[in-house]
């Protein structure tokens, strides 16, 4: 029983450590995508989450700008729930 949990230590250890390596956000902090712009909101050792901010869509009748964020974990970028600000 003692070396299984030994080896899922040192497995789960390692795969921190190449999610942490891998992360999008140590390599290029302001850029998204190949042209889009985006800002790094929060950035975590294993991953990292984006906010889109050039381009906006108006929801609501126009009350409310939403901005698009994805999620960085090992070089790729997935899309998750967007930001809506409210217009004064």
């Amino acid at each position: 029983m003692r070396k299984i949990s030994t080896i899922l230590l040192v497995s789960l250890i390692m795969i921190i450590g190449l999610l942490g390596v891998t992360n999008p956000a140590r390599r290029q902090p302001f850029q998204l995508f190949d042209k889009v712009e985006g800002k790094v909101v929060h950035n975590y050792f294993i991953f990292s989450i984006y906010q889109q901010y050039d381009t906006y869509k108006l929801t609501g009748n126009g009350q409310y700008r939403e901005y698009r964020r994805y999620i960085g974990i090992a070089t790729q970028f997935f899309e998750i729930s967007p930001i809506r600000e409210k217009i004064d």
